[in-house]
């Protein structure tokens, strides 16, 4: 409520949410300078474990708020997605901002991932699939059990996840080809990301098998018409 004043006036809870959030957005901006070119990396994610440099395409992993030059240098090709880093829309009426990307090389040609945040929900790691003009959006979820062995997966059977059943649609072996941007874990070029996609109650899911880290995504399909953009 806004009290005559000018001052807004609300209960204590909703004082909180609002100077809470006002507060993890300050904190979470943070400016380093590129390791390489020495060019300015603006960081806007708390999280971020890596960044690469959009001028020179160096990679640095992000070690008590210094950016270490540990990757190579590899500045993506641009085949002309909808996204970009920066670029703000709407996505089904919320709020998104891109922060980061991901390239997985495999047999069949290349995907993106693009790391996004909406606004409210900063704590969370949205990313949305593009693959071949399609659009997928996954949110990442806590695996409970040891899912089974790469090698031991096979496609047209189910697998266990967290205790339900995914049937599995394929399965692959991928190379990170490279990043963009801002991104919430550490990976190298050249890297190999096996990954193995399924169907659970209808909702398209993956299974990434990272360096040091499995990765377990649930999505939902996103049309061209769900976005606007700012």
């Amino acid at each position: 409520m806004l009290h005559q004043s000018g001052v807004i006036v609300g209960t204590m809870q909703e004082n909180y949410s609002i100077y809470q959030k006002a507060y993890y957005r300050y904190m979470s901006f943070q400016t380093l300078n590129c390791p390489s070119c020495g060019a300015e990396l603006e960081l806007q994610y708390r999280h971020s474990k890596m960044v690469v440099c959009k001028y020179c395409g160096q990679t640095s992993y992000i070690n008590a708020g210094l950016a270490d030059p540990t990757g190579e240098k590899i500045l993506l090709a641009d085949y002309g997605s909808l996204l970009s880093v920066g670029k703000r829309g709407k996505l089904k009426g919320k709020t998104f901002q891109v922060l980061g990307r991901l390239r997985f090389d495999y047999e069949d040609g290349f995907w993106d991932e693009w790391l996004i945040w909406f606004d409210g929900q900063e704590y969370t790691d949205f990313w949305l699939q593009e693959d071949e003009g399609e659009f997928t959006l996954f949110t990442k979820k806590e695996l409970s059990y040891r899912v089974p062995e790469f090698d031991k997966v096979k496609v047209a059977n189910q697998m266990a996840i967290n205790g339900q059943g995914v049937f599995v649609t394929e399965k692959n072996r991928a190379t990170i080809n490279g990043g963009e941007g801002e991104l919430s874990f550490q990976v190298m070029p050249g890297e190999q990301a096996d990954f193995i996609d399924g169907i659970l109650e209808g909702k398209p899911v993956s299974l990434e098998y990272m360096p040091g880290e499995t990765v377990f995504n649930i999505g939902e399909t996103v049309a061209l018409t769900d976005f606007q953009w700012l």
